[in-house]
């Protein structure tokens, strides 16, 4: 099989612009959070225990292929494309469509480099800006969904119902 076309570099204008050095940390920090799950392998078979381990031995190689990823813009083929897996939901007969759910199972090398591009656009809108809404909860470090609920419970108990209702 032959590899996709390579997809044409980007004109880059302003070099101040570049994509910044550290590929490393945000490759440590991305295989952190992979070996913290148990997931099922992708259509290349690795499950995240080995890229965790294989990191290690790899850590300046796998390095280098994301770094040049980000360089080029290029997220490549293979990491998106992904294999459907239905799983049976019990108590469903089995000549039924909807007794099956259907998830994809990527790549872990795919969903490491998602991870460093996440961590990068968060820290450059948190950093450089501009910065995410101050309601926004999701892609936020330090936000997480008790953090929403306790902000709408407070917005509808209280002071915040008080002021509403007395304006």
């Amino acid at each position: 099989m032959a590899p996709p076309p390579a997809v044409p570099e980007a004109d880059h204008q302003d070099d101040d612009d570049g994509i910044p050095e550290g590929t490393g940390v945000d490759l440590r920090v991305a295989v952190r959070r992979l070996k913290a799950r148990n997931t099922a392998p992708g259509p290349d078979g690795l499950p995240g225990k080995a890229w965790v381990l294989a990191s290690e031995a790899l850590g300046s190689r796998l390095e280098g292929l994301l770094s040049a990823c980000l360089e080029r813009g290029q997220f490549p083929l293979r990491w998106k494309t992904g294999k459907l897996v239905l799983i049976r939901k019990p108590g469903r007969p089995a000549d039924s469509p909807s007794a099956y759910r259907p998830v994809v199972l990527l790549d872990e090398v795919g969903k490491l480099f998602e991870r460093v591009i996440a961590n990068r656009l968060a820290e450059h809108l948190a950093g450089t800006g501009p910065d995410l809404a101050e309601h926004q909860f999701g892609f936020r470090k330090r936000r997480s969904t008790v953090d929403a609920i306790m902000r709408v419970r407070a917005l509808t108990t209280g002071d915040a119902v008080a002021r509403v209702s007395s304006a």
